[in-house]
């Protein structure tokens, strides 16, 4: 891996954010965490990272809301939606905020590193942009 890929983690139960940032870590991925939507928005806004771990439903708004406000920032950090909704409704969801991928709860953590590793790789494929 040239240079450490980035990935925010958008969770806020604080036992799975924690657990995911040290899977992570291990497995050589730098990592920021939020816990809260406004801080999912303000990260997303301030930077673009290799992937994004987003759950829906996060304290400071309305999943809604929420998904509102993703769609108007337009980010271009590849988001992988990581929830324990019902499977419909989060195929709606991300189908509107064009979602690399679903990921139910609980994760099977050799299904969460494959598909990140492939979220990853294919991002990095697509060149360097200074992102």
């Amino acid at each position: 891996m040239r240079g450490k890929h980035v990935i925010l983690i958008a969770e806020d139960d604080v036992d799975t954010a924690a657990m995911l940032e040290e899977l992570l870590t291990l497995e050589g991925y730098e990592v920021e965490l939020t816990a809260t939507a406004r801080g999912a928005l303000d990260a997303l806004a301030a930077r673009r990272f290799h992937a994004v771990l987003l759950d829906l439903t996060m304290p400071g708004m309305t999943t809604d809301r929420f998904v509102s406000e993703l769609v108007v920032l337009g980010t271009r950090s590849p988001l992988m939606i990581f929830s324990a909704r019902l499977p419909h409704e989060i195929q709606a969801i991300a189908a509107r905020l064009k979602a690399a991928v679903f990921i139910p709860k609980p994760v099977d953590i050799d299904v969460l590193l494959g598909t990140l590793s492939r979220v990853v790789l294919g991002r990095s494929s697509e060149g360097r942009d200074g992102g």
